[in-house]
């Protein structure tokens, strides 16, 4: 199937340049190169093949800046690589927002950090940074930020009307589940519109990986995603063994999956408790990260962290982990699948929560394309997208599980799909430990300091909120020429502003706490 998408690809595309990708070393299907003035056409292409935007970023090659977009599909993996050249000395491209929505944030963000205008785009102003910044922060050579820029960059004021106020949602407020600020407009109690402002955490952590080596970087992907660590430390070692051609003992990727369902359970209960406490509920809080200091327990036994772990190693792990691992585990495996019926007694029966739930914060599954939205907040809809399923990795492929989907797309169903893939991680934790080789669990001899080969590649894992996806090119130095971080939380929160429109403030509290969001994940 994915043969006959590519041939349809190469058959209607034109004034294009294709070349042939090997998914195994590349992480894509195809590449395409596409000249600025057909960038439009070519999108749309994809928008009516079903793809979805998956990313879209800008790299700097000094003599010209190219920008990125990565296409694929939820049906069937399909990854397609379109790139663009554009003047480094007056960079200029036209606009996709009118074809894909999330494509309006991501195009701010290369404007701020590289100075690429999208022509037609509504709204170049600042997403992450401040006025403050002279030079784009992610050129190679300091190329400073024109006067005339900075006014546009600055440019976004609300603009008071009759009959209406503003309302700063956050940035220190309980329900943005960190420093996220949303401006939001009013009608009384309706919202007129709603803008989210970013930046507040904003640690630069693509610059910071193009300044250490793959090696001194692996600290920084647990600061990007702390509630869920280890699934982006995963995303990074196993990015770099790809490019590498490191292998991974079949222990360690054993111990990989366990871990990391470990993990994205202890991620899912911090939302489980938080998401209730947004609408009032303060009990379900405390249970939940009972459940979850059970977890942390067992992980800091093996990582030596209750956080921020940085337990993968390319070529496997830091340590092995011994029966202690293996009878706590399973302990809990036990211990957890008694606590449901508490949990579905105390908040998915509970009448309150319902009515709070049920039916808000819908969101259409035709609209999942337009943003890439990925992870529970998709699956939510009806997709039954997961990566672990669309391309296996570690052992996710040797163990049985299902894919729980919503139907309605509401606050509701972002809380069931959650409770349920929280099942399916025991499943999956208790398949693992069953199936758990002998034998090493680290491949020896891997040089500390990697030069991997000249070229490019992505790799992608379902971390607790969708997909989390890491793009590096190399110049075959031991630090990333360019290293791309993909978050699911930032395309899954883009949503709300549509989704807040004309509903009630209340509405949209809830609808917000539903979307398990991390602001580091966001800002990064």
């Amino acid at each position: 199937m994915v043969g006959k998408i590519l041939e349809e690809i190469k058959a209607s595309l034109v004034n294009v340049n294709f070349h042939d990708a090997s998914y195994e070393q590349s992480g894509y299907h195809l590449s395409v190169d596409v000249q600025t003035g057909n960038i439009p056409d070519s999108v749309k292409f994809f928008k009516d093949k079903a793809f979805y935007l998956e990313d879209l970023f800008c790299v700097d090659y000094i003599d010209y800046l190219e920008l990125v977009y990565f296409f694929n599909r939820y049906e069937e993996l399909c990854r397609v690589k379109v790139t663009s050249k554009v003047d480094a000395g007056k960079p200029i491209a036209p606009t996709i927002s009118n074809s894909y929505t999330m494509a309006h944030w991501y195009e701010r963000e290369i404007h701020e950090f590289f100075g690429v205008y999208f022509d037609g785009h509504p709204n170049m102003t600042y997403l992450f940074l401040h006025e403050g910044i002279d030079h784009y922060p992610l050129r190679k050579k300091a190329v400073p930020v024109p006067d005339e820029d900075k006014k546009l960059l600055n440019s976004f004021k609300p603009q008071e009307e009759e009959d209406c106020f503003f309302v700063n949602l956050g940035p220190q407020h309980p329900s943005t589940h960190g420093v996220l600020r949303v401006v939001v407009k009013m009608d009384g109690e309706y919202i007129i519109s709603a803008e989210p402002v970013l930046g507040y955490l904003h640690r630069m952590h693509e610059k910071m990986a193009e300044n250490r080596s793959y090696l001194q970087f692996l600290p920084n992907p647990a600061r990007i995603d702390y509630p869920g660590a280890l699934l982006l430390n995963l995303a990074h070692v196993a990015t770099v063994e790809k490019l590498c051609g490191i292998p991974v003992p079949e222990r360690a990727q054993y111990i990989r999956t366990i871990t990391c369902e470990l993990n994205r359970i202890a991620s899912h209960l911090l939302w489980l408790g938080a998401f209730p406490a947004d609408l009032g509920a303060l009990t379900p809080f405390m249970y939940a990260f009972d459940d979850r200091e059970q977890i942390l327990d067992i992980l800091e036994d093996v990582t030596g962290s209750r956080l921020t772990y940085c337990y993968f190693r390319f070529g496997g792990l830091y340590n092995d982990v011994g029966d202690t691992f293996v009878d706590k585990t399973k302990a809990f495996i036990k211990r957890m699948r008694e606590r449901f019926p508490m949990y579905e007694k105390l908040i998915t029966g509970n009448v309150i929560f319902v009515n709070r739930a049920k039916g808000t914060g819908i969101f259409q599954q035709v609209d999942a394309r337009k943003y890439g939205c990925t992870g529970p907040f998709v699956r939510s809809t009806g997709i039954p997208y997961d990566i672990r399923k669309a391309e296996p990795y570690a052992v996710y492929d040797q163990v049985d599980f299902d894919i729980p989907v919503g139907t309605a797309g509401d606050n509701i169903d972002r809380y069931h799909v959650r409770v349920a893939e929280m099942e399916m991680s025991l499943r999956i934790i208790e398949q693992a430990l069953a199936k758990l080789p002998p034998g090493p669990f680290k491949t020896e001899k891997v040089p500390k300091k990697l030069k991997p080969p000249k070229g490019d590649v992505y790799y992608a894992v379902e971390s607790s909120r969708g997909e989390a996806g890491v793009y590096v090119v190399s110049d075959e130095s031991d630090t990333p020429y360019r290293m791309r971080w993909r978050v699911p939380s930032f395309s899954n929160l883009m949503t709300f502003p549509s989704l807040a429109e004309g509903n009630l403030i209340a509405d949209a509290i809830a609808t917000l706490g539903s979307y398990d969001i991390v602001v580091p994940e966001i800002d990064r």
